[in-house]
């Protein structure tokens, strides 16, 4: 609760919220090479930068980022109609990185458990059932197609943000 309260005043600070802008341009920017194989289905790695804010900003700011970068990126690159629970699943997930991250020490397993979360409540919980709610089609038809490739990139994710927030944990916190 108190790492809760310590991100909100992050909110106050003009070094936090120009960090931020710039990370969530980034994370944009990285979503633009996200693979579409099909409406229901993508392929990205722009979480990597959501992991950086979470570790440098804190949940609050990360999760409210994580709304805003869902908008910009749905402006840059439409696919299919605006949804908001989208942008939610961005809260949660920068939040949740947040919890996990910021003030903390990096290590494997806090990488992992935050992994596993954004992959437990978001890819497999949350976006099926938005993706349900869109479209129509069966949640547990949407959760079984989503299972394979979220499997797959589960421990790909887990490399890839560790690698990077060790490597960032080492340099001086942006001012």
């Amino acid at each position: 609760m108190q790492r809760i309260i310590e991100s909100t005043k992050e909110l106050k600070k003009l070094n936090s919220l120009t960090g931020t802008a710039i990370l969530t341009a980034l994370k944009a920017v990285v979503a633009e090479f996200t693979i579409a194989v099909s409406n229901i289905l993508e392929i990205g790695f722009s979480n990597i930068i959501v992991g950086a804010t979470a570790m440098y900003y804190g949940p609050v700011l990360t999760g409210l980022a994580g709304i805003m970068a869902d908008t910009i990126e749905y402006l840059l690159r439409p696919s299919g109609p605006y949804f908001p629970g989208f942008a939610l699943n961005e809260f949660v997930i920068g939040f949740i990185y947040g919890c996990f991250f910021y003030k903390k020490t990096v290590t494997l397993k806090r990488v992992i458990c935050a992994e596993f979360l954004v992959f437990l409540i978001v890819n497999m919980g949350m976006t099926p059932l938005w993706l349900h709610m869109l479209y129509g089609n069966g949640f547990i038809a949407l959760f079984t197609a989503r299972i394979a490739t979220q499997l797959i990139k589960l421990p790909i994710n887990i490399a890839l943000l560790y690698f990077l927030l060790t490597t960032l944990q080492r340099i001086k916190k942006p001012n």
